[in-house]
C-alpha cells in the first residue's frame, strides 16, 4: 500500500517495462499439445471438465483455504509480529456490504458526488510529477502544487489516518441518494464507492505494505525513471528549471525505496541474495550511461520548445541539468546498487504469496484491484481453465480439419509497413465496428537503442489527459516483425489511444479516466488486438489461419495468467510451471523460464492483470452477443465504452441498460 508517484505507475501501465517476455504487446509463443488438470493441484495431464466460469459447490478443492492448500498452512516464512496480518480471505460482502439509501438528492447529490470525486483526487495525486504529466491545465482541476519533487510516501505509521480518510470519503458518499444519479454520475459513484471500500480494506493490515518488492530488476521504477524524464516538456525557463529540480529530488526519493526495502528485510519480507543482486546490477546498467546518457540530448532539445529562450538561460539551464545528472542522479544509482547489495545474505527467498501469512488475503485483494472484478481467486482460476480448455479445442479443431489454412497461417504478415502506415490504415479500418472518437494528435518516442534489445515493439502513454492532442505512441524500430499491425492495434486504433479518447470525451469526471483499472485497459487492447487481426487477412474477414494465431495468443496470454495464479495461490514451483507449460507445448526449459518465475514470484499480479482483463472483457462481449443477437459490433462495442471504467460487473449492469 505504500505511495508511489501515481505517474510511475500510471506509465508503467502503459509501457512494455523493459521486459519482451512480459510486456504490455508481447506474449510467450504459444503451441499444442497436452492438457493440465483444474482441481487446484501442481499441473499434470489430463482435461479440467467443470465447463462453467462459476465456483463448483461440489468441488471439495478451495486453493484459499489453508486448511487444504499445502502452501497455506504449517511452514509460512516467518515475519514479524509487529505487523497485523488478516486472518481469513474477506469475501466480497465482507468488502463491499450492501447500504442503506441515502437522502440527499438533485442538485446536492450530484455537487456532492464531485466535492469527493475531486477531493480523493487531490488525495492520489499530490506531487507536482504526477501533475505535470497528468495535466496541460492542472489550474483547471484545481491542482497548484508549487514544489517539484516526486511526492511523499504513506508508510504503516499512515495506515490509520489513511483507512480514515478513505471512511471519511465513503460516508459522504453514502449519503447520496444512488436512485437520483443517472448517466456518468451514477458510474461515477459506483467507481468511487467501490474503490473507497477497497482502499479501507487495504488500510487495515499493515503486513499489506511489505508482500512486493519496490526494486525488482524487472519492473521497478528503475526500469522506466529515464524513459519517465524524457516524457517532460518545457513551454518556459521555469518548466525546465523545475525538470532540473525533479532529476535532483530521484536523490531523496529513491533513498525512500531503498529505506523500504532494508524495512522489508527487518519485518521478515526477504527476497533472495539473486533478486538483490539483479537489482544492483539494474541500476549499474543505468550508471554505464552517466556521460553518454540520452537524457543531455533530450534536454537541449526540449529547450528548442521555449520561444525567446535566451543563450544565457539556454547556457546555464545546459550546466545545470548536466550536474544534477552527473552529481546527483548518477551517485544516487550507485548507492541504491550497493545498498541493494548490502540486503544479500539476510537469507531470504523468492516465493510465492502464498508462503507467507496473510498472503492469500493480500493476493485476493491485489487481484480485485488490478483485474477490475469482484471474482474470487477461485473463480478465476476456474474461468482460466475453462478458457484455456475451449481454446485449446479450437485450436485443435480447426489444425486438424484439412490445411486449407497452412500457406496463409505460415505466411501471413498483419502490417501495413511503419507504425505510422499501420496507424493511418487502422484509424479507417476501424470505423464500421466501433464508435467516433474525437479529433487528435499524437506524437511518436523512439526507443533509445540501449533500451532496444528488452523493449516491446510499442507502446501508448496517456499525457496531459486534458488534451486530446497529447497523445504519445513508443516505437521500437529494432523490434519491428511482420505482424506489427497487431500491435498497433493494440496500442493505438481501436487498442489503448482510442479507448482513452473516447473515455475522457464521454465523462464530465475526470476520476474514471484517470484512476481507472489497468484490468479494464489491458482487457479491452487485448480483446481488439485479436479482433483487429481480420483487417489485415486478404479476404478482411476472420479465416481459420487468423483463427490458430489468434488462439496461440490467448493460450500464451491465459497460460500464464495461470502460472501467475499457481505461484501465488497454490505454491506452484519452477519446475511445476515449467511442466504446466509443457503440458501446453510450450517446449521450455527451467532456465528459459527462470526470468519469467521471478517475475510473477517479485511481481505477483503482474500477469493477473492483463489476462483477468482480457477474459472478462471478451466473456462480456460473448456474453453480450448471446443475450442481444441483433446487435452489431459497434453497437456492443459502444455500450461497453459508454459505461465506462467501472468493475466488469458494473459494465454488465450498464450494458443491460443500453442494449436492453
Amino acid at each position: 500500500m505504500k505511495k508511489l508517484s501515481v505517474k510511475i505507475i500510471a506509465l508503467a501501465c502503459c509501457t512494455s517495462l523493459l521486459l519482451s517476455v512480459a510486456s504490455c504487446s508481447t506474449k510467450p509463443n504459444s503451441g499444442h499439445g497436452g492438457r493440465q488438470s483444474g482441481d487446484g493441484s501442481k499441473p499434470e495431464g489430463g482435461r479440467q471438465t467443470d465447463p462453467t466460469y462459476e465456483t463448483d459447490p461440489t468441488d471439495p478443492t478451495d486453493p484459499t483455504d489453508p486448511t487444504q492448500n499445502p502452501g497455506n498452512y504449517g511452514d509460512f516464512i516467518p515475519t514479524s509480529d509487529e505487523l497485523t496480518y488478516p486472518d481469513h480471505v474477506a469475501t466480497f460482502d465482507e468488502v463491499h456490504p450492501v447500504h442503506q439509501r441515502g437522502t440527499v438528492t438533485g442538485k446536492n447529490a450530484t455537487d456532492l458526488l464531485t466535492q469527493v470525486e475531486y477531493d480523493i483526487m487531490h488525495h492520489e495525486i499530490d506531487c507536482y510529477a504526477d501533475v505535470e504529466i497528468y495535466f496541460e491545465h492542472p489550474e483547471n482541476f484545481g491542482f497548484d502544487i508549487q514544489e517539484a519533487t516526486w511526492g511523499e510516501f504513506t508508510g504503516i505509521e499512515d495506515y490509520d489516518e489513511e483507512k480514515a480518510y478513505y471512511q471519511s470519503q465513503l460516508d459522504l458518499l453514502l449519503t447520496i441518494d444512488i436512485e437520483s444519479l443517472q448517466g456518468d454520475d451514477l458510474l461515477c459513484y459506483e467507481k468511487l464507492v467501490y474503490d473507497c471500500e477497497e482502499s479501507i480494506y487495504g488500510y487495515s493490515y499493515t503486513a499489506f505494505e511489505y508482500y512486493k518488492m519496490v526494486f525488482n530488476a524487472l519492473v521497478g521504477p528503475q526500469s522506466d525513471i529515464l524513459f519517465i524524464l524524457d516524457v517532460y516538456s518545457f513551454d518556459n525557463v521555469k518548466d525546465a528549471e523545475n525538470y532540473i529540480a525533479l532529476v535532483k529530488d530521484l536523490d531523496r526519493y529513491f533513498d525512500a525505496l531503498c529505506q523500504f526495502e532494508e524495512e522489508r528485510v527487518y519485518y521478515g519480507f526477504i527476497a533472495s541474495d539473486n533478486s538483490y543482486e539483479e537489482a544492483a546490477k539494474s541500476f549499474d546498467n543505468l550508471v554505464e550511461q552517466k556521460n553518454d546518457c540520452f537524457l543531455y540530448q533530450s534536454f537541449e532539445e526540449r529547450l528548442d520548445n521555449i520561444q525567446g529562450l535566451s543563450d544565457a538561460d539556454r547556457t546555464r539551464l545546459i550546466s545545470e541539468h548536466e550536474k544534477a545528472m552527473k552529481e546527483v542522479l548518477f551517485p544516487e544509482f550507485e548507492e541504491c546498487a550497493r545498498r541493494m547489495r548490502a540486503l544479500e545474505g539476510s537469507g531470504g527467498e523468492d516465493a510465492g504469496l502464498c508462503r507467507y501469512r496473510g498472503g492469500d488475503a493480500y493476493y485476493a485483494m491485489l487481484t480485485r484491484a488490478i483485474t477490475n472484478s469482484g471474482a474470487t481467486v477461485q473463480e478465476s482460476i476456474n474461468a482460466l481453465d475453462t478458457k484455456l480448455d475451449s481454446v485449446y479445442d479450437e485450436y485443435m479443431g480447426i489444425a486438424t480439419s484439412g490445411f486449407d489454412w497452412y500457406d496463409e497461417y505460415m505466411n501471413h504478415a498483419y502490417s501495413k509497413g511503419d507504425l505510422f502506415d499501420n496507424l493511418d490504415y487502422l484509424y479507417t479500418a476501424v470505423m464500421p465496428d466501433f464508435p467516433d472518437i474525437p479529433a487528435h494528435e499524437y506524437y511518436t518516442m523512439e526507443v533509445p537503442e540501449v533500451f532496444q534489445e528488452n523493449f516491446s515493439p510499442a507502446a501508448y502513454l496517456g499525457y496531459h489527459l486534458d488534451n486530446y492532442n497529447a497523445n504519445v505512441l513508443i516505437v521500437n524500430n529494432a523490434s519491428v516483425d511482420d505482424d506489427f499491425g497487431v500491435t498497433v492495434a493494440h496500442e493505438a486504433y481501436p487498442g489503448h489511444m482510442f479507448q482513452s479518447l473516447y473515455t475522457r470525451a464521454h465523462t464530465s469526471h475526470p476520476y474514471l479516466y484517470l484512476m481507472y483499472s489497468t484490468g479494464y485497459a489491458e482487457g479491452w487492447a487485448t480483446y481488439v488486438e485479436n479482433y483487429a487481426m481480420k483487417y489485415f487477412t486478404e479476404s478482411g474477414q476472420a479465416t481459420n489461419a487468423m483463427k490458430l494465431v489468434q488462439c496461440e495468443s490467448v493460450l500464451g496470454l491465459v497460460a500464464s495468467t495461470r502460472a501467475d495464479y499457481g505461484i501465488n495461490v497454490e505454491n506452484w514451483s519452477l519446475t511445476d510451471c515449467v511442466e504446466y507449460f509443457n503440458n501446453l507445448g510450450f517446449q521450455v526449459t527451467e532456465d528459459d523460464f527462470a526470468e519469467f518465475y521471478t517475475l510473477l514470484v517479485m511481481d505477483p499480479g503482474y500477469y493477473a492483470k492483463y489476462g483477468m482483463g482480457y477474459l472478462w472483457t471478451q466473456k462480456t462481449m460473448d456474453d453480450m452477443h448471446a443475450k442481444y443477437p441483433n446487435a452489431t459490433d459497434e453497437q456492443i462495442h459502444t455500450a461497453y465504452l459508454d459505461s465506462l471504467t467501472g468493475t466488469f460487473e458494473m459494465i454488465n449492469r450498464n450494458m443491460d441498460r443500453i442494449l436492453g
